[in-house]
């Protein structure tokens, strides 16, 4: 199944808190503003909000760049492990340096970003799923994996009676788990495609399979296809939020999948 959407520029979909403290962050002349902004962005919780804090980490004042760094480690998006890396590098504060590595070392442990541990199946639970994921985008799989596998998780625990099997689990644990229990297992692979730049456009696609579990047998395969408007050159921002909206609108047709077996 492909699904095409034509989007707007990512900040039609930013919320308008996280505009406002983006620009306060990017233009204000007080540093003491600017801290606030950052320190706001980091508990926002909006992926659109990595990017001013990315670029706030070459501010010129140091206490920004303090908590620029302390925002990206707070606010848990892979997307700043990268920039956090690049940053330290050439720091020469050394506040701000161990700030950076205070938050990379976070990161880099699954402590933002990825989900937590899913909850164990319960006595209302139907379906048991298990989730891979496949990175061909050409990014660093610190990334990629966090990012998509808490956006399938999120969508796939939101429907009731959906329990979501804990990263790393072999295929033995999956068959014990479900063996006498009245539980349909399913094994869905996400592989997230190249971003797509042409015509000024940025499109996005992640094929979602969909299998049984533990026997692994092909039921099928979703492959959403987003393309935002308006988007010329890289932009690392926009590719996460249609990679998690791929995943969600797959995760949505599986789900309808489910309930018509």
């Amino acid at each position: 199944m492909t699904l095409v959407l034509s989007l707007m520029p990512t900040r039609s979909y930013a919320d308008q808190r996280t505009s406002h403290f983006a620009e306060q962050l990017k233009t204000n002349d007080d540093y003491r503003v600017r801290t606030q902004a950052a320190l706001a962005l980091g508990a926002s919780g909006d992926d659109a909000a990595a990017k001013p804090l990315c670029d706030a980490l070459t501010d010129a004042n140091a206490s920004v760049r303090v908590a620029a760094a302390a925002a990206l480690g707070r606010l848990g998006k892979p997307a700043g492990l990268a920039c956090l890396q690049r940053a330290e590098g050439r720091e020469q504060t050394p506040a701000v340096k161990s700030q950076m590595q205070k938050s990379i070392a976070t990161l880099s442990a699954g402590g933002g970003g990825g989900p937590s541990p899913p909850p164990p199946p319960g006595a209302d639970t139907k379906y048991y799923v298990a989730i891979e994921i496949t990175n061909k985008s050409g990014r660093p799989e610190s990334e990629i994996e966090p990012l998509v596998r808490a956006a399938m998780q999120e969508k796939i625990l939101a429907k009731a009676g959906y329990a979501v099997a804990p990263k790393g689990e072999t295929l033995a644990q999956g068959k014990k788990i479900l063996n006498g229990k009245k539980m349909k297992g399913f094994y869905l692979l996400a592989t997230v495609e190249p971003a797509v730049y042409q015509g000024g456009n940025l499109t996005q696609v992640v094929r979602v399979s969909m299998w049984t579990y533990p026997s692994k047998s092909l039921q099928g395969e979703f492959a959403p296809k987003l393309t935002q408007s308006g988007t010329p050159k890289k932009d690392v921002q926009s590719e996460n939020i249609l990679m998690k909206m791929c995943v969600e609108n797959a995760v949505e047709t599986f789900h309808k999948v489910v309930a018509s077996l």
